[in-house]
């Protein structure tokens, strides 16, 4: 279906009608991706997914909501981010106006991992205060790690290359996604040492205490076609969860998809 923003009230009262009751609200931020990555990075992947998850599934598409937890991002101009409290309490209040009417089951799917802690506080208020919301959660690196690791394995792409942040695989994606935002000749590598050690200490200290440059990988070696098929996989291991969940009653699922 048409995003939701796109859609007038009567159609979306039709829909739910019709049986359209599940929300996809995309979850971005406003933060540095390196010298050659726009701040709405992670913003565009979100609806990108979101918007190709549609085309395949009966649900509804929410405006991507463009700011999130970034203070990890802090020392790079242009960050724009909100309290872990604050994000958690608006997806709350979004779910509630949806459950009114007609909702009976949201994905939050973020694309930015620093939002973690809003979505865990958002969903421990979500299922104390609207159990008969069905809610899934999906933690990217679970849902897609293995999927997006074959696709750059294909091309002997390392996990250090792909990167957490603004790296090879990101790059690739907007190189997909929105090329004229890329400033590919900008592109240098920035921390590439061993990612889980590297995201222990980026959590710690902050992502300047790794990389001068914001990024965490090798965007040298992006390419626009892995970048569809990273998508391409990404998609697909959204889906299948999806479609347990939407030929299932309403009930809480796990992150990785499960009941």
């Amino acid at each position: 279906m048409k995003p939701l923003a796109e859609l007038t009230w009567p159609l979306v009262a039709q829909a739910v009608a019709e049986g359209v009751t599940t929300v996809i609200l995309p979850l971005g931020a406003t933060e540095q991706h390196g010298p050659h990555l726009p701040l709405g990075t992670d913003t565009v992947r979100a609806r990108a997914l979101a918007e190709r998850l549609a085309e395949r599934l009966p649900v509804l598409v929410a405006p991507t909501f463009p700011v999130g937890c970034s203070d990890e991002h802090g020392g790079f101009a242009g960050l724009l981010g909100l309290e872990a409290e604050t994000l958690a309490a608006v997806i709350v209040d979004c779910a509630r106006r949806m459950v009114a009417w007609g909702v009976r089951r949201l994905v939050v799917l973020s694309a930015h991992g620093g939002n973690g802690r809003a979505l865990a506080l958002a969903e421990a208020r979500l299922r104390r205060e609207l159990p008969e919301l069905a809610l899934w959660i999906p933690d990217a690196a679970m849902v897609c790690g293995d999927a997006v690791r074959a696709v750059a394995a294909v091309d002997a792409v390392s996990f250090n290359a792909i990167g957490l942040h603004a790296g090879e695989g990101e790059t690739s994606e907007l190189l997909r996604l929105c090329p004229e935002q890329v400033r590919l000749n900008q592109a240098t590598p920035g921390y590439t040492g061993d990612m889980e050690e590297g995201l222990t200490r980026l959590i710690a200290a902050g992502t300047r205490a790794l990389s001068d440059n914001g990024v965490m990988g090798d965007p040298r070696l992006a390419d626009a076609d892995r970048g569809e098929r990273y998508l391409a996989a990404q998609t697909a291991c959204y889906e299948a969860s999806l479609r347990a969940l939407l030929t299932a009653q309403p009930v809480a699922f796990s992150e990785d998809g499960s009941a």
